[in-house]
């Protein structure tokens, strides 16, 4: 399935690439303010991250943009895709004008620079990584205090039908006033700049994630839809198993709780393109590291967890070492 959220345009230009130390040379294939093809016969390792300059003829002198990317596609011998995490400021003004200029559709390129800022714009990004840090330190401690149990002598079955002497009640938190606010304030961090018109949920531990974004966006005057997934159709009615103003290629980010195989949430985006929308990424408040990341990626799909799993579980033993 194709999931691309920018638009490629066809552009040539000669690059200049580092590989670790060494300089390489080769050719644009085509560019987008999500990442870049580069054709050469020099590549990168996959996941590996690439130093590049553009070289824009055309001016006097010519252009070079500076960009920093991951490999997230290699082709030995032939080329490679980098995925853009950094953009150095006087670049970015550049690169929004030569994608902007050769696009056919100028309004959704507008919105594709709103998201492309939240992802790779230093100043922008490093506001919105900052927000969410604080917001997550603070959420942490209501973690530990109300939703962080363990229980070595009697373990708790999972949903998953393995036993673990941790568990996390995560309604106490998404079913808190005060907590209820701060995770609607993280996830609507990461999602503003993100070209999504809804947020949707597997019922019922999402319901609370999607509301409590829907408030945040409203807090702002954004219109955005929210979306509440039943795990099977209505038994009556109109035999639905989505509730909300569903709209086709509507584009939604799926919101989940926990995360452990991502079976449920898999469900969820299998139900939500079922009827139209279109997933742009899933996020979720904690990872609990069992599998969950890597076959929700399997699908093409970019996740994004605030938490893992052992990162609350050793906050928890700190914090009791501390007490002792």
């Amino acid at each position: 399935m194709e999931r691309r959220k920018f638009s490629r345009i066809s552009f040539l230009s000669d690059v200049e690439f580092w590989i670790g130390k060494d300089l390489k040379r080769g050719k644009v294939k085509n560019l987008s303010f999500g990442g870049v093809y580069i054709e050469s016969e020099e590549v990168p390792d996959l996941g590996q991250e690439v130093q590049v300059f553009f070289i824009v003829q055309g001016f006097s002198p010519s252009l070079k943009l500076y960009l920093k990317g991951i490999a997230v596609r290699v082709e030995k011998g032939k080329g490679f895709a980098l995925k853009f995490n950094y953009i150095a400021p006087e670049s970015f003004l550049h690169l929004k004008n030569i994608i902007y200029y050769n696009n056919p559709d100028p309004e959704k390129a507008e919105k594709e620079i709103y998201e492309f800022l939240g992802e790779a714009f230093p100043l922008v990004r490093g506001l919105k990584l900052l927000s969410i840090s604080a917001i997550k330190e603070e959420l942490l401690n209501l973690i530990l205090e109300r939703a962080f149990l363990y229980s070595p002598d009697k373990p708790f079955k999972l949903s998953s039908g393995k036993e673990s002497p941790y568990y996390l009640d995560c309604r106490k938190i998404t079913l808190f006033s005060k907590s209820f606010d701060m995770i609607g304030e993280l996830f609507w961090e990461e999602i503003r700049f993100m070209d999504v018109q809804g947020v949707a949920g597997m019922s019922i531990g999402a319901d609370p994630i999607v509301c409590a974004v829907l408030s945040k966006a409203s807090q702002e005057g954004v219109s955005l839809e929210g979306f509440l997934i039943r795990k099977e159709p209505k038994k009556h009615g109109t035999q639905k198993q989505i509730e909300g103003n569903v709209k086709k290629d509507l584009r939604v980010v799926v919101v989940e709780d926990v995360v452990t195989t991502g079976k449920s949430v898999l469900k969820a985006v299998e139900v939500a393109e079922k009827s139209g929308l279109r997933v742009a990424k899933v996020i979720a408040l904690v990872d609990r590291e069992e599998g969950g990341k890597e076959n929700i990626k399997k699908h093409a799909l970019e996740f994004k967890a605030f938490f893992t799993f052992r990162e609350i579980a050793d906050a928890y033993f700190k914090k009791r070492q501390g007490e002792k």
